[in-house]
């Protein structure tokens, strides 16, 4: 099994308005059961039952929230936690170098293993999640990068695609990443039985990856190979909380802004892929929300109305509507047609702006 866990907590969710926001991005949103995505992903890496540490990295404006979420957690996961505050939003690429530097600064080691998960991911079937984990652990264990493809079930433009090469036990080769493709194209992919899309996992030696980095993004590597020192510790309630000092913030200030697949996963010939056999969910739009079909948080009225989703923190009265998205949260509000949502992003953006 992998030493640690990092859990990538970036991102202002605004797919997802106007119930994420910049104090409290849709990884702290609850949409099925008890648990928050966030708070799931720190149990779903609980489970694995690993000897190190579990690392989220997040903006320092999102450590409050973090913290208040974490809260419930037993002790045992508490005293495993670490959070990692960012002083800058700089993607996930200077994220997980963070994490890498941070951990073999910390454990002296950096030939330790690591899984990578995100914070918004709805997982529910942990058995077979660990079993996978497990596979990808030993592919990485022969010098790999290794992600995770989620078998397509229908052709998605909205995931980027892996193709799958040549078998490398217990997984495959990745011969290419995939851009979000257009409907052809999707379909394309679905019908050659050899792409997956792509969830943005992955498990691999922490030598492994900064030397990939160092080798094809030398100037995300370098920053953190060269300058890199521990920034102070403090403990809140049994959590280690690592805040930005002057150093970290000196160091992210030279750093690009770039996510992982573009920095390393898509130039690296070091690349494979296990099949993901579990249950997911990536909760990137209202849309797939209302499939989940969360229970109603404050009660709702339909006369004559069907099809419709509503998530509010307000009574609300349908009469004579249909396949419709009403979110109200936070004294805004948002309404939708079913199939529409990608548009959300562009309303809060520029709503962000006119209040602003």
């Amino acid at each position: 099994m992998v030493d640690h866990v990092i859990i990538m907590a970036g991102g202002a969710g605004k797919r997802l308005w106007p119930a994420s926001h910049d104090l409290r991005p849709k990884q702290f949103m609850t949409v099925q059961g008890d648990d928050s995505l966030f708070r799931g992903t720190i149990n779903r890496a609980a489970a694995l039952d690993i000897s190190g540490y579990i690392v989220v990295v997040t903006h320092q404006n999102h450590i409050q929230a973090a913290l208040e979420d974490a809260e419930i957690l037993p002790p045992a996961v508490r005293d495993k936690l670490v959070l990692l505050a960012e002083p800058q939003a700089r993607n996930t690429g200077p994220a997980l170098a963070y994490a890498a530097s941070w951990l073999k600064e910390k454990t002296g080691r950096d030939d330790s293993s690591v899984l990578v998960l995100a914070a918004d991911h709805l997982i529910q079937d942990v058995g077979q999640f660990r079993d996978d984990v497990e596979n990808a652990d030993k592919l990485a264990g022969q010098g790999y990068l290794v992600v995770y493809g989620i078998q397509p079930d229908f052709p998605s433009t909205g995931y980027g695609y892996i193709e799958a090469g040549e078998p490398q036990e217990p997984g495959f080769q990745v011969l290419s990443f995939r851009e979000k493709p257009d409907r052809h194209t999707a379909q394309e992919f679905l019908d050659a039985g050899r792409y997956f899309w792509n969830s943005g996992m992955f498990t691999y030696r922490l030598s492994v990856f900064m030397d990939e980095l160092n080798a094809l993004t030398p100037e995300m590597a370098k920053p953190f190979l060269q300058s890199f020192s521990v920034p102070p510790e403090q403990n809140d309630e049994g959590i280690v909380v690592v805040n930005p000092d002057e150093n970290l913030t000196d160091l992210y200030r030279s750093l690009p802004s770039d996510s992982v697949d573009y920095a390393v996963m898509e130039k690296s010939g070091r690349i494979a892929m296990v099949p993901a056999g579990f249950d997911w969910n990536d909760v990137g739009s209202w849309d797939v929300i209302a499939d989940l079909g969360p229970e109603p948080n404050a009660p709702v009225f339909e006369k004559e109305s069907r099809n419709n989703f509503v998530y509010s923190d307000i009574p609300v009265a349908l009469c004579g509507v249909e396949d419709l998205i009403v979110v109200h949260q936070n004294g805004k509000l948002l309404i939708c047609r079913k199939g529409m949502s990608q548009l959300v992003k562009g309303a809060a953006e520029f709503l962000l702006e006119e209040t602003q």
